[in-house]
């Protein structure tokens, strides 16, 4: 099956799934982290971030959220899969904010790339999506992902989620 032929089986599944959540699946961002994922080895002084969404005011207000002065810069944003691979390979990224749906490709190519782009380097995968079902929360964290939020119920843990980056998870 092709990259393509997968991430299409993906989204049919996910639409055929019902969007309803037990209170055990709901996605706080406590249960919307990936096992294992720990933030404390993302302590840092300052840190690059791309925002790949294809809403040009979603992405805007993202930045606005995750940019903190002398702290969290946000190095380049992406509508499309090809625009979001090439900033992979022009910055070093700490934190990456990505929309699964995007307007060429989709979120998990550069959720791949930015994994193995990562080595030793500590990066923090978020997946922001209005398709938060099971099975896109799996892939997302099969294909590297750190976070899986949902756009609706969680963008404003955003900065949060930033703070607890910058101080190693003590927030």
């Amino acid at each position: 099956m092709s990259e393509q032929e997968l991430h299409d089986s993906l989204w049919r599944a996910a639409s055929a799934a019902s969007y309803a959540q037990t209170p055990q699946d709901s996605l706080p961002q406590e249960r919307g982290r990936r096992p294992g994922f720990d933030p404390r080895r993302m302590a840092s002084d300052t840190m690059n971030a791309l925002v790949v969404e294809d809403s040009p005011q979603i992405a805007e207000r993202l930045v606005e959220l995750v940019s903190v002065p002398d702290r969290v810069e946000v190095v380049a944003t992406a509508a499309t899969e090809d625009e979001a691979l090439a900033a992979c390979d022009r910055h070093s990224i700490g934190l990456a904010i990505v929309d699964l749906q995007l307007a060429q490709g989709t979120g998990f190519g550069v959720i791949r790339r930015l994994r193995a782009a990562a080595g030793s380097n500590p990066t923090c995968i978020v997946v922001l999506t209005n398709h938060a079902v099971p099975a896109l929360k799996v892939a997302a964290f099969e294909a590297g992902a750190d976070y899986f939020l949902d756009k609706s119920k969680d963008f404003a843990t955003i900065p949060r989620l930033v703070s607890e980056l910058l101080d190693g998870g003590r927030s």
